[in-house]
């Protein structure tokens, strides 16, 4: 048996991504604490960043712009406790998106909503965090589950689109 990754492959990676990161938000919406399950959904979205920089046949300035997009998931992650951090986080899905637009992907709506979800996610996350306005706190949450089925339209649209290639 021959295994065979394609970009379908990976985009089904980032929809698993999306999947495991609305989990933990329904989750956090119930009272639970998911926080391993963001740790798994970084891993999956890091996964598909690396693959889609390595394959096979794409320009090279195509690799090097998932490959800066994979460094920026990566400094979200090890400045998870600051600002940067929180900035980073903001921008990988949306930089990931503007990549695949530029691929004539036909994302432009799902890359809308989903750079407007994050921008106000985090606003809400920031003066939550930062600025102590704690009534903000659901809200912060709820906009964590609207932009993590954001991100799945948006995966399950490059999913959807893309045609095997044999």
């Amino acid at each position: 048996m021959k295994l065979k990754f394609t970009r379908k492959t990976w985009y089904f990676f980032l929809l698993a991504a999306a999947a495991v990161s609305m989990l933990g938000g329904f989750a956090v919406l119930g009272g639970m604490d998911f926080s391993g399950l963001e740790v798994v959904a970084f891993c999956l979205t890091g996964i598909a960043l690396l693959f889609l920089a390595a394959q096979k046949g794409a320009p090279a300035k195509e690799k090097r712009n998932y490959t800066l997009v994979f460094v920026v998931l990566m400094i979200s992650n090890l400045a998870a406790n600051g600002w940067a951090g929180d900035l980073c986080s903001a921008l990988v899905w949306p930089c990931l998106l503007g990549i695949e637009y530029g691929r004539g992907r036909p994302v432009q709506r799902q890359l809308q909503l989903v750079g407007l979800a994050e921008a106000l996610r985090l606003v809400f996350w920031m003066s939550v965090r930062y600025a102590g306005i704690t009534s903000l706190a659901f809200w912060t949450n709820l906009m964590f589950v609207l932009l993590t089925c954001a991100r799945g339209w948006a995966a399950l649209t490059l999913y959807k689109t893309q045609e095997e290639t044999l």
